[in-house]
Order: C-alpha cells, then sequence, then structure tokens
C-alpha cells in the first residue's frame, strides 16, 4: 500500500499542474457519464409510449385531427432525442482534452529533460535523460488511459440513445396510421408485437 501511494505521488509530481488538471477534467467528465448512464437505463419504453398515447388521446384544445396527433407525435419524439442526447457533445469535447492534455505534459517534460541534460556536468547523461523521457512519458499514457473507456462509454450511451429513438420512432408510426377511433385499437396491436418491453 506505501509502494502504491509513493508510485502516485510520483506520478502526480511528474506532471506539474497537467495531472491535477487532467484528474479535474477526468472527474467531471466521469460523472456526466454516471449520470447520463442512470437517466439513459433508466427510461422505460412502455411508460414513454404510455405517456405519449395518454397526451395524443386528449389532444389539444379539442383537436381530434389525425394531422395533429402525427405532428404531435413527430415533435415529442425530436424533443425527446434532444434531451436524451444532453451532456454528450461535452463529454465528447472532455474526452478529447485528456490525450491532449498528456501530450502537452510530455512535450513540457521533454522540454524541462533536453534543458537538463545541456547542464549535466558529472552525471550519467544516460540515466537523466532516461528519468526524465519516462516521467514525461507517463503524462500522455494516463491521458490515453483515462480517454479510452470514455469514448467506449459514450459509444453505449450513444447507442442506447439511438434504441430509444427508434422505439418512439415506431410509436410516431403506428399512431400516424391510427385513425381517430382506432387509437385504442393500435395500443393493443403494438402490445401484442411485444414493442412495450423495456
Amino acid at each position: 500500500m506505501n509502494d502504491l501511494f509513493r508510485q502516485a505521488l510520483h506520478w502526480w509530481q511528474g506532471g506539474d499542474l497537467l495531472m491535477p488538471l487532467m484528474c479535474t477534467v477526468a472527474v467531471v467528465l466521469y460523472a456526466i457519464l454516471a449520470e447520463r448512464t442512470l437517466v439513459l437505463w433508466g427510461v422505460r419504453r412502455r411508460e414513454r409510449e404510455d405517456e405519449l398515447l395518454a397526451l395524443l388521446g386528449r389532444g389539444h384544445a379539442g383537436e381530434t385531427d389525425d394531422r395533429w396527433r402525427a405532428w404531435a407525435a413527430r415533435y415529442v419524439g425530436l424533443a425527446e432525442a434532444e434531451q436524451l442526447s444532453r451532456g454528450f457533445a461535452l463529454c465528447r469535447a472532455l474526452t478529447a482534452c485528456l490525450p491532449l492534455l498528456g501530450l502537452l505534459g510530455t512535450v513540457s517534460g521533454m522540454i524541462d529533460t533536453f534543458g537538463q541534460l545541456g547542464q549535466v556536468r558529472g552525471g550519467t547523461l544516460a540515466g537523466q535523460a532516461s528519468g526524465g523521457i519516462g516521467l514525461a512519458l507517463t503524462a500522455t499514457q494516463y491521458g490515453m488511459a483515462l480517454a479510452i473507456p470514455a469514448v467506449l462509454w459514450d459509444w453505449a450511451l450513444a447507442h442506447r440513445v439511438g434504441q430509444l429513438a427508434l422505439h418512439r420512432e415506431m410509436v410516431v408510426r403506428d399512431v400516424s396510421e391510427c385513425s381517430n377511433a382506432r387509437m385504442l385499437e393500435c395500443s393493443n396491436a403494438r402490445d401484442n408485437r411485444g414493442t412495450g418491453a423495456p
């Protein structure tokens, strides 16, 4: 345990100000990804379908026109897709920042290493160079190690949004095809096809 603490401290000190910055970016990124995961996997398809059908069944200001229902269904679907994808752009930007911050740390470390090599008078040149270069490269390693899982997690979340949007589109298509008198019949037909699974 003590050895692990020493290694972490060595890594932290090697990156100067970039390591705390990378750590902060990673904490914010993974907090957003965790929040989006809880929201997206908490969404139940059947509840969403029931809400849409209830909204369309009531009409708007006495509207019973099928064109209004189709327009409202599409509008609700688009608004919901926008809400479900909230935060994705920020996640992608933070994910892209992590390897770039690591690269900046590597470049800074290399500049310091080469600057110190010019001042070496009696020590072993190879030992000092390899130590500095190794420490400089850890910034890139950790930046990439933090970014790669975030890319995969973001892909999984985007895939879930796509599934939910596809389900909503199926409901919208069914609603568009249903007449006012057959709204209940169409709802029963969807239940029989099994599209209401979470």
